[in-house]
């Protein structure tokens, strides 16, 4: 067995999940046969291999200076305009604001990013282009964490069958009651055109890929032992600057789940590996009506936590359903009956344990969504926000919130409009696309 990888680790769980269903079904099974299994389950969680060290926070204490991203090619191997003008956006943002670019990409996407940074534009610009054997996700935010002791952080690899459904068997306990049940069963089973689940990167093998590039620079690589894709995950600091890290209940349900687990021993696997003291420094909130976090809430620090909020929208479509009853009216209710549900289920995880909540609807589907960001520490000694473009009158709106109201940066900086809408249709923004850490 190798216990960096935890290849049998993962074959065995899957086998002795089936057999635990197996006797499961079988009334004659005796109890202590059943805990033999999931004693077993439980045993298969791998060892602390991260050096107990704290993630680089996503909040603006966390003074990023170097920007973290992927590129790929297209399927046809021929560059695709959304990846270039998202390249071309973070390398002029990266450049203006005095930052550092790390790019990781394979043998035949790189003549695309060599060709364009060697224009004249971006000469002061600093960067470094990391090889990968194979074609890497475009998500680079989700595959790994940076960590405070200059080590990398991946995610293990599951069963993909399993994980789906430890996480969907979290979804049908906790949002019971809800929406109708026909419409929960529906949720459940058609997870794509309702919330997403959060298991892309289990998918593929861009954290194999991050290991890799980061072993060949000489890091040590650790890894996450809880299923936490990194924009389910953020990591801040309370009101009184103590280290916090607020994670999704999808990643404490599918954890629990598959190592036959309660919420708690989730949290305390999760202080174990990030170096927490306490288990309350691991803060379970419920997805927003979003498979990630980054999607429906933004942390701007020191205690204080922006939740969506989709009351309005909800009305409307209440209306709309109630003027034009058909199928289409009533299932979009339906979907924002839910979301609405579980972005106010969110905001009172987060109030209960000492978070300050605001509410405000930064996100309309595919048009905008200014949750999905990062901060940064600019040359000048200030902060700003990386995030989504959007209309005109929305980016205002936000920049005033974030500049004037809320005071936690000096300037937002918007992508190109049209590459945002592109970006979100495929379920991940500017926020997924990048990944922050300090200069070394």
């Amino acid at each position: 067995m190798n216990p960096k990888t935890g290849k049998t680790k993962e074959q065995s769980l899957d086998v002795l999940h089936e057999m635990l269903r197996k006797v499961q079904r079988d009334d004659v099974t005796e109890a202590g046969a059943i805990e033999l299994i999931k004693e077993g389950i439980r045993e298969a969680l791998p060892s602390v291999d991260t050096g107990r060290a704290l993630p680089y926070k996503k909040t603006p204490s966390g003074r990023t200076q170097v920007l973290h991203m992927n590129y790929t090619r297209g399927q046809a191997d021929k560059p695709v305009e959304t990846e270039m003008e998202h390249l071309r956006f973070f390398a002029r943002t990266v450049k203006e604001l005095g930052l550092r670019l790390e790019i990781l990409t394979d043998g035949k996407s790189r003549a695309d990013i060599e060709q364009e940074l060697a224009k004249n534009e971006y000469e002061a610009l600093e960067y470094t282009i990391t090889e990968s054997q194979k074609p890497v996700s475009k998500w680079a935010e989700d595959s790994v964490e940076y960590l405070e002791n200059g080590q990398v952080a991946v995610l293990n690899q599951f069963d993909h069958k399993l994980l789906e459904w430890a996480m969907t068997e979290g979804r049908r306990h906790r949002w019971q009651g809800k929406i109708a049940q026909e419409n929960l069963e529906e949720a459940l089973r058609e997870d794509h055109l309702w919330i997403l689940l959060g298991i892309r990167v289990n998918a593929v093998e861009t954290g194999v890929e991050r290991e890799r590039a980061a072993q060949a620079k000489g890091q040590d690589v650790g890894h996450i032992r809880a299923y936490i894709e990194g924009g389910n995950m953020i990591p801040g600091e309370d009101t009184t600057g103590k280290p916090v890290i607020l994670v999704g209940k999808d990643a404490i349900a599918a954890t629990a789940h598959i190592y036959q687990l309660n919420d708690d021993d989730v949290r305390r696997v999760i202080c174990e590996d990030f170096g927490l003291e306490s288990m309350e420094q691991v803060i379970c909130v419920e997805q927003p009506g979003q498979f990630h976090l980054d999607m429906g809430m933004l942390f701007i620090g020191n205690g204080v936590v922006i939740v969506n909020d989709s009351s309005e929208a909800l009305q409307d479509a209440i209306e709309m359903a109630q003027m034009v009853p058909c199928l289409t009216t009533e299932k979009m209710a339906a979907k924002l009956k839910l979301q609405s549900e579980l972005e106010s289920e969110a905001a009172k995880d987060l109030e209960a344990a000492g978070i300050e909540v605001k509410r405000e609807k930064l996100e309309s589907d595919v048009l905008y969504n200014f949750f999905n960001g990062e901060f940064v520490e600019g040359k000048d000694g200030f902060n700003y926000y990386i995030t989504n473009g959007g209309p005109k009158e929305q980016e205002e709106r936000f920049e005033a919130l974030m500049v004037r109201e809320w005071k936690v940066v000096k300037k937002v900086i918007f992508s190109p409009q049209g590459a945002a809408q592109k970006s979100l249709q495929e379920r991940g923004g500017v926020g997924c696309r990048i990944k922050g850490s300090h200069s070394n």
